[in-house]
């Protein structure tokens, strides 16, 4: 072949390199460009390609692509070439979820692998490489995910040998999606993030794997509830797979900017970005109701009923054309909302039948069922507070403890801390402010857990503004208080706005706290240390006699039953165990920040195994510890507990 022809191809790559997609295909697809490359140099091309087609969700043009690879290396019996070519066959058939097709083409890559000789051993150590990653791909689609973090976590042993490549770009986004989903850890989603970004500064054709990088984060930042930070990374996403003109990436990624900005409340700019998201799925409509029921959604939320009774009709038409189950099951969904929203009783008898069908049907999308429970609650409530049927809050009560498992199990942790909250609210129109309590500490431990920082804080200063009320809900008690009276002071319609319209979680006001003392005490609440903060605080002993007993009425009556706080006076008492120890801080202020200094004090003495065992010993021979017992205690003490000056 000419140079001329061979000069064209390398310009294809470079144009693909720097994400000039539509330029680098058509050279790519002119056939008489391959006449005459030698066959290492037509699968070197061929592969680019591949990959472009597979970066732009072409999958049925990828799949011819790879099966005329296949047929090429199996004509000259190189079997390099046939076990690319099986590559993009395999991963486009994976990409579009024929997980049971994928299967049988593994198992003759595996087949095709064994027969590759007289390669050098970075070759068949890539193509090692790539089948892991198709393995881990495949299993991870299957559900398999421990069996996908093996294959992952096996592939990552070459990335020092093989270097960065987009292989282990790759194999980080099926690590930060197993975390995602499966494990809930999006603080560990978001390293790999961090990790396929690091790799993509290092690699060419980077730009798709700079976007899923950023995707990564911005799915795990609207998971914990950070939504202007991933509104920022999905941003950078679709400045770039607007490049690859890939309608599929590009609708969805418009479709997730929408829906951002109505939870932010930007309704205006929400239903700019969803119209303009129609518009893509409109050229690919693969799953075109979605869009149409995230517009809907935002119509009823802004109040527009023209728009959102404009765009229920084309979901009829849909429906009433093209009948699956999907479409059906967002059809009477959204059928079930405009009822709801109607002034019409009997429209929202229907509604509510609607939802309850809904929740019967076996194979359905989770946010639509973990939504008509929402809803549901919310006709029961309506009619609470009309009839004051205590039946009717005991079938809130069921549905409630229904969503609850529906949430737990799609692993809806913002939504199941916010039930949580619900639930508090409700125990409080019955006066029983323990299970409250009870329910914020959970819903505090579970947003914690999972890294919903924000939701935290809302959940902490609610359990902080109920300890206030206590003696308010004492006198509503007393005085038989109306329950509009009690629904006022619940704070109860806010609550349930909140999760109606899926707003996003507002940061409450939160000061730190003021630190007063920190004190170990043993199982039954013996005292075992003690560390003072406050210079104008008594230490005497009549005083600290009636901390100690106001903390053994928390272990005895109010930490054992779930709870972790306390007031007493002026002070709030926060307790959190390590067995066989109970640490007890008391503060003055919001709780929050006391939240997190204390279980990071008791995470770090037991990851210190000196102090740990000196509490240990000195716990065993019953004797109390001086700060000179144990000198890097009160470092850490100071360290965690006090603010440094500048």
């Amino acid at each position: 072949m000419s140079h001329a022809e061979l000069n064209q191809l390398t310009k294809a790559e470079n144009l693909f390199d720097i994400c000039k997609i539509e330029e680098a295909l058509e050279l790519l697809n002119n056939q008489s460009l391959f006449e005459g490359l030698d066959l290492q140099q037509k699968s070197y091309y061929q592969f680019l390609k591949g990959l472009i087609l597979l970066y732009q969700h072409n999958i049925e043009e990828a799949i011819k692509l790879g099966e005329q690879m296949l047929r090429e290396g199996q004509k000259h019996n190189d079997h390099v070439y046939s076990f690319d070519g099986l590559f993009v066959i395999i991963d486009g058939l994976i990409r579009t979820y024929k997980f049971d097709e994928a299967k049988k083409k593994i198992e003759d890559a595996e087949d095709i692998l064994k027969l590759i000789s007289n390669k050098p051993k970075s070759i068949l150590i890539l193509r090692e490489v790539r089948l892991d990653l198709l393995r881990a791909a495949m299993n991870f689609g299957l559900g398999n995910s421990d069996i996908a973090e093996k294959y992952v976590e096996k592939l990552f042993e070459f990335q020092k040998e093989l270097g960065n490549k987009c292989e282990f770009a790759r194999a980080n986004q099926i690590m930060a999606e197993i975390m995602m989903w499966r494990k809930s850890r999006f603080d560990l989603a978001l390293e790999c993030g961090k990790k396929i970004l690091s790799i993509a500064k290092e690699i060419k054709f980077n730009h798709y794997w700079i976007a899923v990088g950023n995707a990564v984060a911005a799915i795990s930042y609207h998971c914990i509830g950070e939504l202007e930070n991933s509104l920022k990374h999905y941003m950078k996403v679709l400045e770039i797979i607007k490049k690859f003109k890939s309608n599929l990436h590009i609708a969805s990624t418009l479709n997730n900017i929408g829906n951002l900005h109505a939870e932010l409340g930007d309704y205006e700019m929400a239903l700019q970005y969803l119209e303009e998201s129609l518009k893509y799925w409109e050229r690919d409509p693969l799953e075109i109701e979605m869009v149409i029921d995230s517009i809907i959604a935002l119509a009823l939320k802004k109040g527009d009923i023209i728009l959102a009774q404009k765009y229920f009709q084309r979901l009829e038409n849909m429906y009433n054309q093209t009948p699956n189950s999907q479409i059906e099951i967002i059809y009477k969904y959204n059928k079930a909302l405009m009822m709801k929203n109607s002034s019409r009783i009997r429209d929202k008898a229907k509604a509510e039948k609607l939802f309850k069908l809904i929740l019967k049907t076996e194979t359905i999308i989770p946010d639509i069922k973990i939504n008509s429970y929402i809803h549901l609650c919310d006709i029961f409530f309506v009619e609470y507070r009309l009839n004051k049927n205590d039946e009717v809050l005991e079938e809130i009560n069921q549905n409630i403890t229904q969503l609850l498992t529906i949430a737990e199990k799609s692993r809806s942790f913002k939504v199941f801390c916010e039930i949580f909250i619900l639930q508090a609210k409700l125990a409080l129109l019955t006066y029983n402010v323990k299970a409250a309590r009870r329910f914020l500490t959970q819903a505090q431990k579970i947003a914690e857990l999972y890294g919903l920082k924000r939701l935290a804080m809302k959940i902490s200063n609610e359990h902080d503004n109920l300890l206030k009320e206590m003696d308010k809900w004492e006198i509503l008690s007393d005085s038989k208080a109306s329950l509009a009276e009690r629904i006022e002071l619940a704070r109860l319609d806010d609550q349930l706005k909140t999760m109606l319209k899926k707003r996003s979680v507002e940061i409450p006001d939160i000061s730190k706290e003021k630190p007063v003392m920190l004190l170990i005490l043993t199982e039954g609440g013996n005292l075992l240390f003690s560390k003072k903060f406050m210079e104008d605080f008594s230490f005497e002993d009549d005083i600290l006699g009636g901390i100690l007993t106001t903390i053994n009425y928390i272990i005895n009556e109010v930490f054992s039953e779930g709870l972790d706080r306390a007031i007493f006076g002026q002070y709030t008492l926060l307790m959190m165990s390590a067995q066989p120890f109970l640490a007890c801080y008391i503060f003055k202020g919001h709780s929050y920040y006391a939240y997190s200094k204390i279980k990071n004090f008791l995470d770090s003495i037991q990851n210190d195994n000196f102090i740990w065992q000196s509490l240990q010993n000195f716990f065993q021979k019953s004797k109390s510890v001086q700060l000179n017992d144990i000198p890097s205690l009160e470092s850490m003490v100071m360290e965690i507990f006090v603010e440094k000056k500048n």
